[in-house]
């Protein structure tokens, strides 16, 4: 007896992408590493773009799915 059976959908938890800037603002004296996730970064350069944030995202440092190393190698937050 030859039965085949469907193919049963994968179930999984979304995963997040975090990302870890070089950033620059008026009210710190030197650059800082910033951790975003990727689900607020849009959000982040509209506000830096309509000057609702006074800061400057430089070159990306790190990529990852981890949040404890995204956190781990950032001196600020924006999760």
């Amino acid at each position: 007896m030859n039965v085949q059976l469907a193919p049963q959908p994968q179930h999984t938890l979304p995963t997040e992408m975090y990302r870890v800037y070089e950033a620059t603002d008026p009210f710190h004296p030197r650059p800082y590493r910033l951790a975003l996730c990727l689900a607020r970064e849009k959000r982040l350069l509209e506000d830096i773009s309509s000057g609702r944030r006074l800061m400057h995202l430089g070159r990306m440092l790190m990529e990852t799915r981890e949040a404890a190393l995204a956190c781990t190698g950032a001196e600020a937050l924006y999760l």
